[in-house]
């Protein structure tokens, strides 16, 4: 093989390599909806520390989202928002969200680290003070 003929199979490899990832951008792996919820059902929420926030999403499930870092004064907030990726109502996954609140008119911005549908029991276990 020629080196012109190597580095034109090099090109449409790197070529192939690129379009795979859009395409897999352009249409996300479908989840179960126990697995994700709607930034528009979200009902409610609750801070019982600077890392964690609870969400009632519709009438009966609750989530708990861990946040990577703390988010100073978070537990003494009356609102809060939640971003996911522009152009998408559901979030599957934390790095789709980012929890956000207004701190002496300065944006705070939290990424999620982990997030759970907790189940009955583990709702159970959650303190009456501490859910949404």
């Amino acid at each position: 093989m020629t080196p012109y003929q190597l580095i034109k199979l090099a090109a449409a490899a790197v070529s192939a390599l690129a379009i795979v990832p859009g395409a897999a951008l352009a249409q996300p792996a479908e989840k179960s909806a126990s697995q994700c919820f709607a930034r528009s059902l979200i009902d409610g929420f609750n801070a019982p520390d600077d890392r964690t926030v609870y969400l009632r999403v519709g009438v009966r499930d609750v989530w708990r989202l861990d946040l990577m870092t703390d988010c100073i004064n978070l537990t003494f907030r009356q609102s809060l928002g939640l971003e996911s990726i522009p152009g998408s109502a559901w979030i599957c996954s934390p790095l789709e969200a980012t929890v956000v609140y207004g701190d002496t008119g300065i944006r705070q911005r939290c990424p999620v680290k982990a997030m759970h549908k907790l189940t009955p029991d583990e709702l159970a276990a959650v303190p009456k003070r501490d859910r949404p």
